[in-house]
């Protein structure tokens, strides 16, 4: 299975429009799937990030989740703030008894979410051709896609300055600029040139 997260989105065409990614979450059967899908959209993680999510990990109070981030010369964990619905589908989960065949109540210290990448990436295949997208741009559509489109609507929605691109870079947990950068050739024209700079700097590393 090729290593989607650990690439830049070179595909221009390789992210999903706003309303076909609520299309596709909402085209999710279960509890379990939909919470799996909006934290990687709606919080802009990793596969491997929300698969190892353990009940303690949320801060019910702060409406934060400890994630461990493992795209780093070491393995770190961030805290990361999280939109009120998600948190409100978080409690239901957790409080959720078993409806489902294959899907428990978590329990204190287990993992939130005990299945595998492989699962994840034939769910968001099977939703896709479900709705009607099964190729994004030049690739098929898989998780990462989550991730890239999240990108794409922060810097067209939400970016505006170049303090606000670093504080995407902060909650996306890019190691550099640069990559967060690459995502403003989809933001308005005047926005391109706040990081040429750093974009330069970091290629010389």
């Amino acid at each position: 299975m090729a290593d989607f997260a650990s690439q830049t989105m070179k595909d221009l065409r390789g992210y999903l429009k706003q309303k076909d990614v609520e299309r596709l979450i909402e085209a999710t059967t279960n509890l379990r799937d939909r919470l799996i899908l909006q934290i990687m959209y709606r919080c802009g993680r990793r596969v491997s990030e929300v698969l190892m999510i353990k009940k303690d990990d949320i801060i019910w109070e702060e409406n934060k989740i400890i994630f461990n981030i493992l795209k780093r010369k070491r393995p770190v964990k961030e805290l990361k703030p999280v939109d009120s619905g998600t948190m409100r589908l978080l409690r239901a989960y957790v409080n959720k008894e078993v409806t489902l065949k294959g899907i428990r109540k978590p329990m204190k210290g287990d993992i939130l979410f005990p299945i595998s990448r492989q699962y994840v990436f034939k769910l968001v295949r099977n939703l896709g051709k479900k709705i009607g997208i099964e190729k994004i741009g030049l690739k098929k559509i898989h998780p990462h896609h989550l991730r890239h489109s999240f990108a794409v609507h922060q810097v067209r929605n939400n970016v505006k300055t170049a303090e606000d691109l670093r504080k995407l870079q902060m909650y996306m947990s890019h190691a550099n600029i640069s990559t967060t950068a690459h995502y403003l050739q989809f933001s308005p024209d005047e926005l391109r040139s706040l990081v040429s700079g750093w974009e330069r700097k970091d290629d010389k590393k």
